[in-house]
């Protein structure tokens, strides 16, 4: 696929002068090299596991908080604050997992991707996906 031009903000920017676009490209590869000199690509487990286990928890506190304190309006309410909470924090954990950004292999991200999304989010890894795919892909 051809790269996308955007547009030119300034006659000093990029366009389709060859010149210009490989001093851009050789900038964006100094940088992308320096980011990895500095490890800030590579994904702290730990993170992600206290991340999960923080998801877990205000999920358990939810359906606790309903089990001891039943159905009424505050109950009720503390619940729907708390399961906010966890819808959005595992959109965004499944997100990290469909991208296979966290494990170095697939296959964990995979698993725990299906784990997220099906479970805690209880939609199919498959749907995100496909609309995943086509919100990445260019015209």
């Amino acid at each position: 696929m051809n790269s996308l031009l955007i547009g030119e903000l300034s006659p000093e920017q990029p366009s389709f002068e060859p010149t210009k676009n490989k001093e851009l490209t050789d900038e964006f590869r100094e940088l992308r090299a320096t980011v990895e000199q500095m490890g800030l690509m590579k994904a702290n487990h730990v993170f992600f596991l206290l991340y999960l286990l923080h998801i877990l928890l205000l999920d358990g506190a939810a359906w606790l908080t309903l089990w001891v304190f039943g159905t009424s309006f505050l109950p009720f309410l503390l619940c729907a604050v708390l399961l906010s909470a966890v819808q959005a924090q595992a959109g965004w954990l499944q997100h990290d997992f469909g991208h296979l950004s966290v494990f170095s292999t697939s296959k964990w991200n995979h698993l725990l991707h299906h784990f997220v999304i099906g479970h805690l989010k209880g939609a199919p890894a498959s749907w995100w996906n496909h609309m995943h795919f086509q919100h990445h892909a260019k015209p």
